[in-house]
């Protein structure tokens, strides 16, 4: 399954920017959706609860952009849901298909506190 990315750029960062481009409901678990953009495809994991909704979403860039590079990753996580290990289960699964560099990335303080910790306990 494939979506046009059509969000304005003063919004791409909020959770409710990234939730409404997915299929409300789907199988519990972490499935795979690719993301078409004029750029190119965006692979992109969701994290959905029992109930089958997206709780988190982990964005994989496999192209160079004015935005992103090859190999950056974005993640949100629904903020009712965080501290339950749902980045950290995008994140290890985002290793696992593809190669990421957590490195050349910029992150939010809360994000670079994150990737410190996947580092220290050897996660990435």
């Amino acid at each position: 399954m494939t979506f046009q990315a059509t969000i304005p750029s003063t919004l791409v960062l909020t959770w409710q920017s990234q939730v409404v481009q997915y299929p409300a409901l789907g199988p519990e678990g972490i499935s795979y959706f690719a993301g078409v953009t004029p750029l190119g495809t965006v692979d992109c994991l969701l994290y959905r609860n029992e109930g089958g909704a997206v709780v988190g979403i982990l964005n994989h860039y496999g192209f160079d952009s004015v935005w992103e590079k090859t190999g950056n990753v974005n993640v949100f996580v629904r903020r009712n849901c965080q501290r339950q290990g749902i980045a950290t289960a995008l994140i290890m699964e985002a290793d696992r298909r593809w190669p990421i560099n957590l490195d050349q990335q910029h992150f939010t303080p809360e994000g670079a506190a994150f990737a410190e910790r996947l580092r220290a306990d050897g996660v990435l």
